[in-house]
């Protein structure tokens, strides 16, 4: 589920262990929105995997790639 003290907690403590190497903010936004996927599933009981594509490795390097290109234009 998003916004579990389980997904982002680790967010959290790993973001400010490596604050000098990561964005701390693009860090936590991203834990948030692969997360948003089983909630799309479980809101409107689709017949689909709980942690499905976003959970994969092609899914999370699709995330963080957005993610990177969106976040420099912001900052």
């Amino acid at each position: 589920m998003p916004l579990t003290s389980y997904h982002l907690g680790p967010g959290l403590m790993i973001g400010l262990l490596f604050l000098n190497f990561i964005d701390f903010p693009t860090f936590l936004i991203a834990s948030i929105i692969v997360d948003i996927e089983p909630f799309i599933v479980l809101f409107f009981n689709l017949d689909y995997p709980l942690h499905g594509f976003f959970h994969s490795f092609l899914g999370g390097t699709i995330v963080a790639l957005l993610l990177t290109v969106i976040m420099s234009k912001i900052f």
